[in-house]
């Protein structure tokens, strides 16, 4: 009987191996600047066309090869920075598997040229999908030249599944500055279809962040924190730049870049702490470390890392957080005491669905708004229940026929505000900015982006693209002035699925951002209020389908309190 298990053949191999590490033309270029670095580069030029998709060039000036190490540079497994297992814990390059130039060979046609240092001659290799075409002398005057073409044309499958040119092309800028930020003394020129988009010469961290993302040099900030084997180094915007999504924030081990879940998670809730709705800060979060206690050989394009002692490491990553945050409040203060004539004022920002007239509450620091009472249908009553309290300004406490409800305040106050926005335009109406502001757009932001900004058009927002990464925001509902800045740049990110799909999210991102927080205060005018609405209006989700209260009836509290068997 034939066996059903076969070995698959090399070529099939080599290309599923090739499709681990590079899954687009960014995966490409990560891998021959790394290489670039390994090798001592103190220049950079790199060029790309069409995506990466038709040709992606890179020279460096480091240390080039000889010719028998250009000969295996492109066999699988073939490397010059390990040599035994023992030394995968004590990297001390950024390549080590010895498969991006094995993988890039077997999905394009790749040309290398080389010049070892102090040799008098250079030579190059062609490969073509994994088989050597050409090996000869050839003229570089120093370092090694490296061009990608046709790259998955012999793998379709692989090239359906890719963005659109526009939207590669912004991947490849992303991943070459976070690239950057890890040598930031060498000098990197970048074009792009022929036109030049970087000219960096060489400088400090801060003053490569601030050239990458057009950030003022006043806004980045620094601080520095090491405990035993371990060191965190901060450069991050202070508060007055923050950004929704964290998106401009880079993590460096051992000065690699990595985009490791566990890492984001941990530092983002950290910094939510001290962030709160204000969003993320963008800037560099550096971790040094003996290379004995972290393990990147965990994904095969190195992204991912493994600490020994990971709980050392996130104590001391919220430890230097909490200074950061420390420090510039200690700025920000001494800002405010050099300038005495700036006051300060605090807004209290008014977000109940609809207006009504309460009572005016006891608080001596609280004035609930002058509000206009909502009416209900005609001949109907709605005086059946109480509101009995409110548990960590968080859940309102309902009595109702012999029931307790236990309501989600900000469920409720955005399903309200939801509902109200499915049957109004009023919120259509633009107010336009005194100052205006930029928004970044990153790669996933340029799907889809005409059809986008169409539909937000419609929605009240006054919006232009400027260039190829920036959006002007000119003017925006006025009720959501203060949000919209957040909305605009989760729209831009959703996904497109259809046109009503886009706009439903669109409502109800504007809903969750207009509705009372958990931990919000309210008044017992604007709890009653939101509680008549919800029976008058038989509310029972938010504009997620997530509940917006649940119930528990006194026979139940009884059995519960074994007052009734």
């Amino acid at each position: 009987m034939k066996s059903k298990i076969q070995l698959l053949p090399e070529e099939v191999r080599k290309k599923i191996a090739a499709g681990e590490v590079i899954e687009r033309p960014a995966s490409v270029l990560k891998e021959l600047l790394e290489n670039a670095y390994d090798a001592g580069a103190t220049e950079i030029k790199i060029e790309f066309s069409k995506g990466g998709l038709e040709n992606i060039t890179v020279y460096d000036n480091g240390e080039g090869m000889s010719p028998e190490d250009l000969k295996l540079c492109y066999h699988s497994f073939t490397t010059s920075k390990i040599k035994s297992f023992s030394d995968l814990y004590n990297l001390q390059t950024y390549g080590f598997r010895g498969e991006a130039l094995s993988s890039i060979a077997q999905v394009s046609r790749l040309r290398i040229v080389s010049r070892e240092r102090g040799s008098p001659h250079s030579f190059e290799v062609y490969i073509e999908f994994g088989k050597e075409k050409i090996f000869k002398p050839s003229q570089l005057k120093e370092g090694t030249l490296i061009e990608v073409r046709d790259l998955f044309e012999n793998v379709p499958a692989r090239k359906a599944f890719l963005k659109s040119i526009k939207t590669e092309r912004a991947k490849n800028l992303e991943l070459i500055k976070a690239l950057m930020l890890t040598h930031p003394e060498v000098r990197t020129t970048v074009k792009i279809d022929g036109q030049e988009t970087l000219n960096w010469q060489g400088g400090t961290l801060r003053e490569l962040f601030s050239y990458l993302y057009i950030i003022p040099l006043k806004s980045l900030l620094e601080l520095s924190l090491k405990e035993g084997p371990y060191q965190i180094d901060l450069l991050l915007t202070d508060k007055s730049l923050t950004f929704s999504q964290g998106r401009f924030l880079h993590f460096l081990v051992n000065n690699r870049l990595v985009k490791d879940e566990r890492l984001n998670k941990f530092t983002f809730a950290t910094l939510k702490k001290f962030y709160g709705n204000l969003g993320f800060p963008g800037g560099v979060i550096q971790i040094s470390l003996p290379s004995s206690l972290v393990d990147f050989n965990v994904h095969p394009a190195k992204w991912e890392v493994r600490f020994k002692r990971e709980k050392d490491v996130f104590l001391l990553l919220e430890k230097a957080l909490k200074g950061f945050h420390q420090r510039e409040r200690e700025y920000a203060f001494s800002k405010v005491r050099q300038e005495p004539s700036q006051a300060f004022s605090f807004t209290l920002k008014e977000d109940l669905p609809i207006s009504y007239k309460g009572k005016t509450s006891k608080r001596e620091d609280f004035t609930p708004p002058k509000m206009v009472a909502s009416k209900l249908l005609p001949g109907e009553e709605l005086s059946d229940f109480r509101v009995i309290g409110a548990f960590l300004n968080t859940f309102i406490l309902v009595e109702k026929e012999e029931e307790l409800y236990v309501i989600d305040q900000h469920a409720l106050a955005e399903r309200i505000h939801y509902e109200e926005l499915t049957s109004s335009s009023s919120f259509n109406i633009p107010q336009r900015l005194l100052i205006p502001y930029l928004i970044k757009l990153n790669s996933d932001m340029l799907d889809n982006l005409e059809e986008k900004l169409n539909l937000l058009e419609e929605f009240g927002f006054e919006l232009e693209v400027i260039g190829k990464e920036e959006l002007l925001v000119k003017g925006v509902p006025g009720e959501i002035s203060e949000e919209a800045k957040e909305i605009i740049e989760n729209f831009l990110l959703y996904p497109k699925f259809s046109w009503q799909e886009l706009k439903d999210y669109l409502l109800k991102e504007i809903a969750c951002k207009r509705a009372r927080k958990k931990g919000d205060f309210l008044t017992p005018e604007e709890r009653e209020f939101l509680v008549r609405k919800m029976f008058q209006m038989a509310l029972h989700t938010c504009p997620h389908e997530r509940p917006i209260f649940f119930k528990i009836s006194l026979e139940e509290m009884e059995r519960k309190l074994k007052r009734k068997l």
